[in-house]
């Protein structure tokens, strides 16, 4: 109904055929033109919490145990779906510290063995159940970029089921409980953040809004069929449910720090910049000198973690 799935769906089986043409372009246009504008933050919050379900199992498998910490993969069902991730919990006497982290795709659980220190807090890092092949070039992107909607619609419920459990846990202090978003994350862990109101504090690092702008800017360099402002105009449409600056001003009165970097191209300056904008106090953005951060950068992932911790909690 309010995602209409069904005719996202029925659209990218026919798109070798519909894109030949100026003319089915401009049909494409008008057929996704509601889909971009007409539903509101609310028609989208209450449409995800109807996804959400209900917690039905938590599987923790341990990893690794350090003197200070205990590491587990971890499987959670709920009765509509299912994520995994990785957990880095503190030893000792809680309740402690906690952060919930969506990252890139790519990086997904492996981004805990990439913090180092501050392990007095408690982390919980998830993998995005993307399903399809990652690929841009020529007319798969439009097949990718709707593979990315689909995701998102299991990915926000499932993070506030996430969300759900940790609450339940006597080791999480509730009243210091955040969410980080990291570059793709913007996208998913944003609403999950503003629905879920026991979260104290949302961070932003590398990751920005205006969906239109985002993916106009990266086209050429994807490889997409389409000139950039087609392929913005799009994909916006398709993903339109998870447009940060939909999700940005309601926020408040929990506060949002964001850390962006200057030279980042695919989350470029503009892009902070607007969902900074949209956001209401209180804000704090820091900028960074790094370009986009890819995976497998420790080093970066060390320094910009740095950022964000002595932001939060002062100089460790």
């Amino acid at each position: 109904m309010l995602f209409l799935d069904s005719s996202a769906s029925i659209f990218v089986q026919c798109h070798s055929s519909m894109f030949r043409t100026t003319a089915h372009i401009l049909m494409a246009m008008t057929l996704l033109s509601p889909f971009a504008s007409a539903q509101s933050y609310y028609n989208f919050r209450e449409a995800f919490l109807d996804r959400k379900g209900s917690i039905r199992s938590m599987t923790l498998l341990p990893v690794e145990e350090s003197a200070t910490t205990r590491v587990f993969d971890f499987r959670l069902k709920t009765s509509t779906d299912s994520m995994t991730g990785r957990i880095r919990m503190p030893k000792g006497k809680g309740p402690f510290r906690t952060g919930l982290l969506a990252v890139g795709i790519e990086t997904g659980k492996d981004v805990i063995a990439m913090i180092e220190g501050h392990d007095d807090v408690m982390l919980m890092a998830v993998d995005y159940p993307f399903e399809g092949e990652w690929e841009f070039r020529g007319w798969k992107g439009l097949s990718t970029t709707v593979s990315l909607r689909t995701m998102g619609f299991r990915t926000v419920p499932l993070l506030l089921s996430c969300l759900d459990w940790l609450f339940q846990q006597e080791d999480v202090d509730p009243s210091e409980v955040i969410m980080v978003a990291v570059s793709f994350g913007s996208f998913t862990a944003i609403p999950a953040a503003v629905i879920d109101t026991r979260v104290k504090q949302l961070v932003v690092v590398q990751g920005g809004g205006n969906l239109s702008g985002v993916i106009s800017q990266n086209a050429k360099r994807w490889g997409t069929s389409l000139p950039g402002w087609l392929a913005g105009w799009i994909g916006n449409a398709i993903l339109s449910p998870f447009e940060p600056n939909k999700y940005i001003p309601h926020l408040s009165p929990r506060p949002l720090l964001m850390v962006s970097g200057r030279g980042d191209t695919f989350f470029p300056p503009h892009s902070a910049e607007a969902l900074f904008e949209n956001a209401r106090e209180p804000k704090e953005l820091v900028w960074h000198k790094t370009e986009h951060i890819m995976p497998g950068e420790k080093e970066l992932i060390k320094e910009l973690t740095n950022v964000v911790v002595n932001k939060l909690y002062g100089e460790e």
